[in-house]
């Protein structure tokens, strides 16, 4: 299959150094005759001609697309020879400068580029470059957490953070306890009887 695979958008300096390259995650060359590139406008750049090599990459320079790379709330889409969407990837707010926006997870890749399998989503992350080569790796479990639906929390959990959970969660409910038992006197009566105040 053939990703998005990491976008330049913010270089430091001039905008030249923007490219997008792409990923080739089959065991075979995939000609990309037909396919284009487009950044949301309607100018997109014509793909047919290249070819991306197996488990390789196809960098592509500003100077090659014309494509211009946005630097606030971007985005870029692959389309395949029949005009449907074969990737998009998106990001808001500001480009870090001198980051690129790289792929980090891999849906139906089967692991490909050395990441997880095809039971993960796609994930992005703001990464140092690398122009024709594997990305660069982030940390995981800060960026992306995905929990299947009707499984209980703790079968994610470790004992230890399932308790850390219950009782972080019992200091600030009891926080929220007294902080209106403080603003309401008819409480503290009930409470505590007579005009006494807490605190």
């Amino acid at each position: 299959m053939i990703y998005l695979n990491e976008w330049f958008p913010n270089p430091v300096g001039k905008d030249d150094g923007e490219f997008v390259e792409l990923y080739n995650s089959g065991p075979a060359a995939v000609a990309l005759n037909g396919y284009t590139l487009g950044t949301g406008a309607k100018r997109k750049f014509s793909l047919s001609g290249y070819t991306v090599p197996p488990g390789g990459y196809l960098l592509l320079g500003k100077k090659q697309t014309k494509l211009t790379l946005k630097n606030t709330d971007g985005g870029l889409w692959l389309y395949g020879p029949n005009g449907a969407i074969v990737d998009h990837g998106a990001f808001e707010g500001s480009a870090q400068a001198g980051k690129s926006f790289s792929r980090v997870l891999y849906s139906g890749a089967g692991g490909g580029n050395g990441l997880p399998s095809d039971a993960q989503p796609q994930a992005f992350a703001w990464t140092d470059p690398t122009p024709g080569a594997k990305n660069k790796t982030v940390d995981m479990a800060v960026t992306v957490r995905n929990y299947p639906l009707n499984v209980s929390l703790a079968a994610h959990v470790s004992p230890a953070q399932f308790t850390g959970m219950l009782l972080g969660t019992a200091v600030i409910l009891a926080g929220i306890f007294i902080y209106i038992i403080q603003k309401n006197e008819d409480l503290q009566k009930l409470f505590f009887g007579g005009d006494q105040e807490i605190w």
